[in-house]
């Protein structure tokens, strides 16, 4: 392509003056690649194909300029990740209530469709302790067929929400909302995990409930599980220091470098260790004194469309009969899973995030995986953190990653059984305590009461109701903030002195919609009562970014309100500094007029004053008598 210095520069300054050339020159500043390729894509059918694919297929706007640089940093991260996930994914597995293999079998296919189509560079797709946990209320006690089958649900809806473009709901989600909520789900989690640190074997669900079944059975604690998860929570710990020892300017780029890869690899490594343990013990012994992970099958998993009925011993389930057990899973899974990339978009240097883009991403990430026997997956914070660390440039390491889990897929998977199930436990409590964030709601009930009480209200609910209700909650909290905040926006009033005559102003902030009109009119009244009807009442209006119809029609009847019974008089309504727009809706009275600039404003207070005969002192009558010549106004006392 031709570039604009290569345009002869005579005949340009002969066209245009000196200045506007230069200000082209300025303003023509090199396009990146992928900004020239949108923004040069010809109004033709072609043109528009190209622009639709690029719209669909991420990974169009970033091949082009696919470097060895870039590779060898995807390369470096997608491996790094990939030892990572792959623990990682038999925890969640586990915490999911199904076998190790399942939380493999997730943790490669969504990588591969989330390289084409995935938006968040930063986004690495797979089994998390959050869905897993979520997932886990609708499908305990049920066969495996049940998990895979909500995998394909929570695809079909995020495909449909995606397609109906209603990722809005995603911004009635506040931060006080998010946050509680995430850490809820990490207490719920790293509560679930304690009874397997400590060897004790129950099924019952809910906080309550298991801290109620656990405490009486403290006694028959195993020790080996306990010695086992408290080495590798202290490894964990201990090896995620080396990252701020990483962070020392002072320390060699080398030696800087290992030990940010050891405190990535951390996850792989504890497991390499405890399961070393485990299988030297059982070549001497043939036992262990605590509990293995479940046999893993080896060899990749077959291709299949999901079974939408199961026939067990006890019962023959329908797809009418699944659907009404998973009941509200298959629209809170999605909620939830889609919640966490959005987050992490949002950490992101570009911070911006298209929600219905992601949920049609997530949603074939899910249906692709139903087919191989996968859990429902999502993004995760402890992925993301890695991928930032090890300097991931795009959604290329996917491609890294899903490769080594197919590996291990293939040729490891007998390796697993020798992993503790207290290891695989401390990966889950270790990896989402980072989601546990006490600081917010110290800082809220500092700055901010009233999210404060939303953050309690939303943190308890999914502690004691479970994480299904507590989201349902918090999306009716919100709605209710809202339309309460619409109800009774911010008003200020205050009573000001124009040429050391008195007027009431009334400044509304944000949008008046119909809700806010009975507010807005109670304001009005109560001010104009304190100082007896006696003073004129201005309206700024220059902070309102919004009015409806009603809203317009309810402040059209204010004069009718400031009426006095007596009189049938009141004071002037002055609506100041409206736009042209808005002032359509707003019907004029011989009480109620528009204005747009501060004399204007002078004159109509000054004007109104000395209609109503208001009490003057001497010493005023000569500012006022100037505003008067200026301003022409043909008045007498």
């Amino acid at each position: 392509m031709t570039s604009y210095d290569s345009v002869d520069k005579s005949a340009k300054s002969q066209m245009l003056p000196q200045d506007a050339t230069q200000i082209i020159m300025e303003s023509a500043k090199p396009f990146t690649s992928d900004a020239l390729r949108r923004s040069s894509t010809p109004h033709t059918v072609g043109g528009k194909v190209k622009k639709a694919l690029r719209n669909r297929l991420e990974i169009l706007n970033w091949i082009g300029d696919y470097n060895t640089e870039w590779a060898m940093s995807d390369l470096i991260a997608g491996i790094t990740l990939g030892l990572t996930i792959i623990p990682e994914s038999i925890a969640c597995a586990l915490l999911a209530g199904l076998p190790a293999r399942y939380g493999l079998c997730s943790a490669f296919l969504g990588s591969f469709v989330y390289l084409i189509f995935g938006s968040i560079n930063k986004v690495i797709i797979g089994p998390t302790s959050l869905v897993a946990l979520v997932s886990l209320q609708f499908t305990v006690g049920k066969p495996i067929e049940f998990a895979i089958l909500l995998t394909f649900l929570t695809g079909v809806v995020e495909l449909i929400m995606g397609s109906l473009r209603v990722g809005v709901i995603f911004e009635f989600l506040s931060v006080p909302i998010i946050k509680a909520f995430s850490s809820a789900t990490a207490i719920l989690v790293i509560e679930s995990q304690i009874k397997v640190m400590l060897g004790v074997k129950y099924l019952v669900s809910g906080f309550i409930g298991s801290v109620a079944t656990l405490l009486p059975r403290l006694p028959e604690t195993n020790v080996g599980d306990l010695v086992m998860g408290l080495f590798a929570v202290c490894f964990l710990l201990g090896v995620a220091q080396m990252e701020k020892l990483a962070d020392n300017p002072k320390m060699n780029p080398k030696l800087s470098t290992v030990l940010r890869y050891l405190s990535f690899s951390r996850n792989t490594l504890v497991v390499i260790i405890t399961g070393a343990v485990s299988y030297i013990w059982l070549n001497e012994k043939s036992t262990v004194p605590y509990a293995l992970s479940a046999n893993a099958l080896a060899g990749l998993p077959n291709f299949t469309i999901p079974e939408f009925s199961v026939e067990t011993p006890e019962k023959t389930y329908t797809f009418v009969d699944m659907l009404a057990e998973l009941n509200v899973g298959i629209i809170v899974i999605p909620i939830v899973g889609i919640l966490t990339n959005i987050s992490i978009g949002k950490l992101t240097p570009k911070g911006m995030v298209d929600a219905n883009k992601e949920l049609i991403t997530v949603g074939l990430c899910n249906l692709a995986g139903s087919c191989v026997q996968s859990m429902p997956v999502s993004g995760a914070f402890s992925r993301y953190a890695i991928s930032n660390g090890c300097g991931l440039k795009t959604p290329m390491a996917n491609l890294y990653l899903g490769a080594i889990v197919l590996l291990a897929l293939g040729f490891l998977s007998p390796y697993f059984n020798y992993i503790p199930e207290s290891t695989l436990a401390a990966i889950l409590m270790c990896s989402i305590v980072t989601l546990l964030d006490l600081k917010l709601p110290c800082r809220l009930w500092r700055d901010a009461k009233r999210d404060f009480c939303v953050w309690v209200l939303c943190f308890t609910v999914c502690i004691l109701c479970g994480v299904e209700v507590g989201l349902l909650v918090s999306i009716i909290v919100t709605v209710l903030h809202l339309l309460f905040m619409w109800a009774h926006p911010q008003i200020s009033v205050k009573i000001e002195e124009v040429n050391e005559l008195q007027y009431i102003r009334i400044t509304p902030v944000g949008v008046i919609y119909f809700p806010a009109i009975n507010h807005l009119r109670a304001k009005v009244m109560k001010a104009c009562e304190r100082v007896h009807f006696s003073l004129p009442v201005v309206m700024d209006c220059h902070k309102i970014t919004g009015i409806d119809f009603t809203a317009a029609q309810g402040i059209s009847k204010l004069p009718d309100d400031l009426s006095q019974s007596e009189t049938g008089d009141g004071p002037l309504l002055v609506i100041h500094r409206l736009g042209a727009d808005k002032q359509k809706l707003i019907q004029t009275s011989a009480k109620l007029i528009f204005c747009d600039d501060d004399e204007r404003l002078c004159e109509s207070i000054t004007q109104e004053s000395l209609k109503n005969g208001n009490v003057v002192l001497k010493e005023q009558e000569k500012s006022i008598n100037g505003v008067l010549s200026e301003t022409h106004l043909d008045l007498h006392y």
